[in-house]
């Protein structure tokens, strides 16, 4: 009699993977609670970047950060209008202004404050240098450099620089002051903040200059800034070298000396190889607010430094190019934003989807610790099915995930999530 006895049947690969998908349906049916809180996550992430921009918005959007405005008579027929605009605002009102016609601002020279001034001292003993006693004053000249090849050339530019105008006005003197400057030019520091200087070769009892800059808020209105100029002498030192400028230079700034005082010049030309049928000449300016510690960039007073020294290298020739002023591009009205969610998106994303690795690193540690992938291959599971399984069942977990964060994110207000 034959043997009516086989052996077992592997069961159909179609059938293997139902198993297993439902074997994984039926694990994450008991853990319902925890998929919940998964889904919840980007919901609550949302709505706490949705919260925190709003707090930031009301915070930058209060009127110390906004256009300056006032109610005037734009007409002359006795109606108050509100009037907003560059002449109503401060320094940290003024980036948010539009400016249709920025103003004309006259160049400027960046002079040391009359406290930190280039004397003679123990770590700066030059006998050419004025006496300590002239801070005390106030009446400290600012120091200029000089040094070339040809020293009667350089001297000579040099004394020209700074020789006394004719007629005394503001487009022929040359100005300074010690006001730190700003990321643009839409209003000039050194007419709100900081003094206003007349740099002459010598000051005289009529070295007074006012200087005005008009701003014309309406048809029939319009804002002047004034100023009075302090005059201040200017001294012209020569130097042998290049080395022996930049040894001083060094030696002016705080770290620079034993005594860790300031003795700061208002700049520094070398000539070079300069004559009567060559102008070559490097120029030392002061550039240590240029960088700020946040990564902002401010404006350097140079534009008038470059002007006087070509100025006065003309008129060897009986020549000039003036410099009457500088200003900024027009420009639109702006308000002031901070996107939280443009600033950490990148953090937000990682922290959204890396919500998903403990959900796989679970189940893959719970097979492995109830030893269920050994007792489903010893029930005839091949490795197709499983692998198949298992990446699409944890596919379509991330896709689903994924779905209700671009949802909650759509339904919060983010444009992140609507916009293409």
């Amino acid at each position: 009699m034959a043997d009516s006895d086989s052996s077992p049947q592997t069961a159909a690969f179609w059938a293997q993977a139902d198993a297993l998908l439902r074997k994984n349906l039926t694990y994450q049916k008991r853990n319902f609670n925890a998929n919940c809180r998964l889904i919840s996550f980007p919901f609550v992430l949302c709505t706490l970047l949705v919260i925190t921009q709003k707090l930031v918005d009301n915070e930058i959007n209060k009127k110390s950060n906004q256009c300056g405005c006032q109610c005037i008579d734009t007409n002359g027929d006795g109606k108050c209008e509100t009037v907003c605009g560059l002449q109503f605002s401060d320094l940290d009102q003024s980036p948010s202004c539009p400016v249709p016609s920025p103003l004309k601002w006259p160049p400027l020279l960046q002079v040391p404050p009359p406290q930190y001034r280039a004397v003679r001292s123990a770590s700066n003993p030059s006998t050419d240098l004025p006496d300590e006693s002239c801070r005390q004053t106030g009446n400290c000249p600012v120091t200029i450099l000089i040094t070339g090849t040809n020293q009667t050339l350089g001297q000579s530019l040099a004394a020209s620089m700074f020789s006394p105008p004719s007629p005394l006005n503001s487009t022929n003197s040359v100005l300074g002051s010690d006001s730190l400057t700003k990321q643009d030019s839409f209003l000039d520091p050194a007419f709100v903040e900081g003094s206003l200087y007349n740099i002459q070769s010598q000051c005289t009892s009529n070295s007074t200059v006012n200087v005005s800059v008009s701003l014309h808020a309406s048809k029939s209105s319009s804002f002047n800034f004034v100023n009075e100029t302090i005059c201040v002498p200017s001294l012209n030192l020569w130097r042998n070298s290049s080395t022996e400028i930049n040894d001083q230079i060094y030696r002016g700034y705080e770290k620079g000396n034993a005594e860790r005082q300031y003795n700061e010049i208002l700049g520094a030309y070398d000539f070079l190889n300069s004559n009567a049928n060559n102008f070559n000449v490097n120029v030392w300016y002061n550039a240590t607010n240029k960088d700020n510690y946040d990564g902002r960039f401010f404006l350097v007073r140079l534009p008038r430094a470059l002007n006087l020294v070509s100025n006065a290298y003309l008129q060897l020739f009986q020549g000039r190019m003036e410099l009457e002023f500088i200003k900024e591009m027009p420009k639109p009205a702006t308000k002031l934003k901070l996107d939280i969610a443009s600033l950490l998106g990148t953090l937000f994303f990682a922290w959204v989807v890396i919500q998903l690795f403990p959900v796989v690193l679970t189940a893959l540690v719970y097979e492995k610790q109830q030893k269920l992938r050994i007792m489903m291959k010893m029930h005839g599971l091949g490795d197709g099915p499983y692998w198949m399984i298992s990446y699409m069942y944890f596919l379509v977990i991330c896709a689903l995930y994924m779905v209700v964060f671009v949802a909650f994110g759509s339904l919060v207000g983010r444009p992140h999530y609507s916009s293409s």
